[in-house]
């Protein structure tokens, strides 16, 4: 459309010019012609105009309008060298000839596409200079001459990205794009078309990564996923058991293209679903992205309400579990042109897109930013050689924030080629928290059974909440992410067991084998314990520091959810210092924990407290990881009413 743009203009200029000054000729035979071509220029036939051109310029050699008309023909047929050549011999005729002017904005902007941007530089500086110039042209010029200036700079400082295309099966189609990968980056997604045109089928494939590094041959990710429609631009949840896409044009839905949602249970993909009018409208919606909990969509629209043609948008999931309206991400990152492909971190925290709305190399550039505050700062171009004078979309950032996936797409041998390619990203444009996950399965401790349980994550400095998510229902599976500098709460539940819950950081991660811990539940009966693992005091103290709260939540949404269930919150110290010193130490924390439930009104014969000091250790007192693991406050079922 910009080409068709640019060149109708063109054309207008011709014809204006042509109604208020003479040709560049005085051959009557050779204006003729021109006006000849000129009728098919006006009716978009642009080959057929080349032949009175040439008859023309057979009269007339120096014939300047018919060289500046030769050249857009040629532009529009997306013929560029040929394009410069006719447009450069029309300047070499007369540089200063009025009608002329415009070809110095389209050498210039021919000169940009092709990164020659000194030359670029030149021509539309040239252009810039003079007085009779259009002022959306003009504007246009001193973007790309921005662009230019930042683009020679960037150059000048390439990073190191070391930029390798996959191997072949994962670049087995004709095209491919919008790679995606499983958080531990086991599997690669993408969108596969069949052939080169836009009518071919567009259809989401997958390839399992091999022990040697390689990549399976690419498999369809399901049948009842994939369709006649076309389908693509995915992103799956951390887990892998939520996917959104995008399909256009064939399933039931708002627009013209709308994103839709399917679940995994076991192996199995349920039939998609449209996500509804809260995300989707009468207008455009694609390219989805996920954050690891599957609670907050990013999306391109185009629907009215935003700052330019497309932009970034985005919606969270409520408590009910629904969507809310999608709201726009602001002028930080969305301009008056177009924003495309976010991708969101696995932090939540940092947003990766494509724009050519800010200065960049030219065209579709990648950008990224991050939320300080809920607030997105300014965007970073991730400079040269990422980002090139051609479009750069479809990114995808590693959890650890070092490596990236994303497409390159160019013409090759005659044809249109879109590839997979990895890449390293610099630390300049690495994630400032960096994520990792846990991964394992939740069982019944009795039976072995998988469950389908209520896993919460809290961010224990603050008391924020931060994700939340079921474990598969037929295999007990789930995945959880975690990023720096948070010290974390995680808490499994399901009904009709005595919940679990466990703390560590960020860094504590390594300390699992293979990033995996499995959980075992117990069922409600009279005996089941667990550890309150996150109820913290000061040393030597009884008060509840304030990270205690989400599991005091855990601990009475348990009690309100089992009336007939009573505990005992048992308090325990290692044996440092005297034993009458600890046994009061671990009765006082075990009051504060009863007197806390109290005061949310959990019936006083519901709950009781006791303190045992060091006379019931878990671990020998032998080191100051095994006293810490003694020093603890225990929730065991006591007694178990019939209601």
């Amino acid at each position: 459309m910009r080409i068709a743009i640019t060149t109708l203009l063109f054309f207008t200029c011709f014809s204006v010019f042509g109604q208020y000054t003479k040709y560049h000729t005085t051959d009557k035979r050779a204006e003729k012609y021109y006006e000849e071509a000129r009728q098919y220029l006006k009716r978009a036939q642009f080959r057929e105009a080349f032949e009175p051109l040439q008859d023309a310029l057979d009269k007339d050699p120096e014939f300047i309008e018919v060289w500046l008309a030769m050249g857009s023909a040629n532009y529009r047929l997306g013929r560029f060298d040929e394009t410069l050549v006719a447009l450069h011999r029309a300047l070499e005729i007369d540089p200063d000839y009025p009608k002329s002017i415009y070809a110095y904005f389209l050498i210039g902007e021919i000169y940009f596409k092709q990164a020659k941007y000194e030359e670029a530089k030149s021509y539309l500086g040239h252009y810039l200079s003079r007085d009779d110039t259009e002022i959306q042209k003009r504007q246009q010029a001193e973007v790309m001459v921005d662009n230019c200036q930042f683009a020679l700079k960037a150059m000048e400082t390439p990073f190191d990205y070391n930029i390798q295309i996959l191997p072949d099966h994962a670049n087995s189609f004709a095209l491919q794009y919008f790679p995606v990968l499983s958080v531990d980056q086991q599997k690669i997604y993408f969108t596969r078309r069949e052939g080169f045109s836009v009518q071919n089928d567009e259809d989401i494939f997958y390839c399992d990564k091999q022990p040697d590094g390689s990549w399976s041959v690419p498999m369809s990710i399901s049948d009842k996923i994939n369709s006649v429609y076309n389908e693509g631009a995915a992103s799956l949840s951390a887990n892998g058991r939520m996917l959104v896409f995008t399909s256009c044009d064939g399933r039931r839905g708002y627009g013209s293209c709308d994103i839709y949602v399917s679940y995994k249970e076991g192996s199995n993909w349920s039939e998609p679903e449209n996500m509804g009018n809260m995300i989707n409208s009468a207008a455009w919606e694609a390219q989805p992205s996920l954050s690891a909990d599957g609670r907050t969509i990013y999306f391109v629209s185009n629907r009215q309400g935003g700052f330019g043609r497309k932009d970034i948008w985005s919606s969270v999931k409520n408590k009910k579990g629904k969507w809310e309206t999608a709201v726009n991400l602001g002028k930080k990152i969305n301009t008056n042109k177009d924003e495309i492909s976010p991708f969101i971190h696995a932090n939540g925290e940092s947003i990766y897109y494509s724009s050519n709305g800010i200065v960049g190399l030219g065209g579709l550039d990648i950008y990224m930013s991050e939320k300080e505050d809920s607030l997105w700062s300014d965007p970073v171009n991730l400079g040269y050689p990422l980002n090139d004078a051609y479009d750069q979309v479809s990114l995808y950032i590693s959890s650890n924030g070092a490596k990236g996936y994303y497409t390159i797409e160019k013409k090759e041998r005659g044809g249109f080629e879109s590839k997979l390619y990895s890449f390293d990203l610099p630390d300049s444009f690495q994630v400032s928290n960096k994520s990792s996950y846990l991964k394992g399965t939740v069982t019944d401790a009795e039976s072995g059974s998988p469950l389908s349980a209520d896993i919460k994550l809290y961010k224990l400095n603050n008391e924020d909440f931060y994700s939340e998510l079921k474990s598969d229902k037929k295999t007990g599976d789930y995945t959880v992410v975690l990023s720096e500098k948070n010290q974390y709460g995680l808490y499994i539940s399901c009904k009709g067991y005595l919940f679990q819950d466990f703390s560590f950081s960020f860094d504590e991660i390594d300390a699992f084998d293979s990033n995996l811990l499995d959980i075992e539940l117990e069922p409600v009966k009279i005996g089941a314990t667990t550890v309150l693992g996150n109820i913290f005091f000061d040393f030597n103290e009884f008060t509840l520091q304030r990270k205690s709260m989400s599991e005091l939540k855990e601990v009475y949404d348990f009690l309100k959810q089992n009336p007939q269930v009573k505990v005992e919150i048992s308090g325990h110290t290692d044996d440092v210092g005297s034993a009458p010193y600890n046994m009061e130490l671990s009765t006082k924390r075990a009051k504060s924990v009863y007197d806390f439930l109290r005061f949310k009104r959990i019936p006083s014969e519901q709950i009781s407290y006791v303190g045992y000091g060091q006379t019931r250790p878990i671990a020998p007192n032998d080191n100051l990881e095994n006293q810490s693991k003694n020093r603890r406050i225990e929730f065991k079922i006591s007694e178990i009413s019939n209601q």
